[in-house]
């Protein structure tokens, strides 16, 4: 048995030479130590550190697990156990210990969202994406473990996103009381939702304005290539620009996609799936001449974007989506007593597509609650 005096001894001169890099020398005089204190969690960590410079995984992980075993709430220890696990090709474990780090680091975190279900939910969507994390999986990491008192809720959002996706159809009455849970029915308002058509200038198609977000046109992209529509009916064509947008999006995914664009100003532009109609919404006898829609055939898109005789319009349409088929109602929050009044009665037929709606974080679109799946 060594005295204290002499353990003490042993552990300086142990350290001193960690320090230098004589890890040979330092891995014997911490051994010595835990000859007398087998439980010393210095040394017990140290050594698993030495073993792991020395290239001996499997030691090295022996060594963090009986640091474990006394203080099992040391979050570095897992992380480093992650590390090694990783390194000797064992993932399974290598993501439990990544996992049960998180757990432990974030206790202090301050957010809504309930930690015990996000954790899991970021690990699984690492894990998928080949532990290569997007820039809203960093940003929720560092709230977990650096920014604990963030300003923004990254939490919140990665959670609730994660809900969107795994809860993906609901009735628009259940969407409204998720949605009311956020300031303005959205994630965040501000300057990266007003500068998402553009600062200096419109975002441009072919050199015609198309008034959409940056968001909406990564959303209309995904919806067109998920259902491949036959049709595409807008109402309100604006400059035009947006119904050959559409057209060129569809043509690009190899779909022979028709665009029927109306609008009391018809656009004199021509695009081969294009047909633009001059028609006044307010004239629902007209807009029943205009086509005969009842025989438009296939999948439909169709996108109200005409502010106009909204409530009549909608149910005039209302008979020609069919399963599978989607309804979008564009600029929605001055619109939402309306869509209310139109979607009454109708849940069976029209569920709030949660997946696109909450995409880039909840209700971050013109869409505001409105990106309908016919069913």
């Amino acid at each position: 048995m060594k005295s204290k005096s002499s353990l003490k001894n042993i552990i300086l001169n142990a350290d001193k030479n960690l320090l230098k890099n004589n890890l040979t020398v330092a891995k014997d005089l911490y051994n010595q130590v835990l000859d007398t204190f087998p439980k010393h969690l210095d040394s017990l960590n140290k050594l698993a550190v030495i073993h792991f410079q020395l290239g001996d995984l499997k030691k090295s992980i022996e060594f963090f697990k009986k640091v474990i075993a006394i203080n099992p709430n040391n979050p570095e220890v897992h992380k480093n156990l992650r590390v090694c696990y990783s390194a000797l090709g064992d993932l399974d474990n290598s993501w439990k210990h990544y996992e049960e780090f998180l757990r432990l680091k974030s206790s202090s975190v301050q957010t809504k969202a309930d930690l015990d279900k996000l954790i899991p939910q970021l690990i699984k969507k690492l894990k998928k994406q080949n532990d290569v994390p997007t820039f809203f999986d960093n940003a929720t990491l560092r709230h977990l473990l650096k920014d604990k008192n963030s300003e923004t809720d990254y939490c919140d959002i990665f959670l609730n996103s994660q809900n969107s996706r795994q809860n993906r159809f609901i009735t628009h009455s259940d969407r409204l009381r998720i949605s009311k849970s956020f300031l303005n029915n959205r994630s965040f308002e501000g300057l990266p939702l007003l500068a998402s058509q553009g600062t200096h200038s419109l975002i441009k198609w072919k050199d015609i304005p198309i008034f959409k977000t940056t968001f909406d046109l990564n959303i209309y992209m995904m919806i067109i290539e998920e259902i491949k529509p036959d049709i595409i009916i807008e109402l309100g064509s604006g400059l035009g620009g947006s119904a050959i947008w559409l057209a060129d999006i569809a043509k690009a995914l190899d779909l022979n996609t028709h665009i029927f664009s109306l609008d009391i100003h018809k656009p004199e532009l021509k695009h081969p799936n294009v047909t633009f109609l001059k028609q006044d919404l307010n004239n629902i006898e007209d807009l029943k001449k205009a086509v005969s829609w009842e025989k438009l055939k296939g999948k439909k898109i169709l996108i109200e974007d005409a502010h106009t005789n909204i409530l009549n319009v909608l149910n005039f349409f209302n008979t020609h989506p069919n399963k599978n088929d989607y309804l979008i109602i564009e600029d929605s929050g001055s619109k939402g007593n309306t869509i209310k009044q139109f979607v009454n009665g109708k849940d069976d037929k029209y569920k709030a597509d949660q997946f696109y709606l909450d995409f880039f974080g909840t209700n971050i679109t013109c869409c505001v609650d409105s990106i309908f799946k016919c069913f």
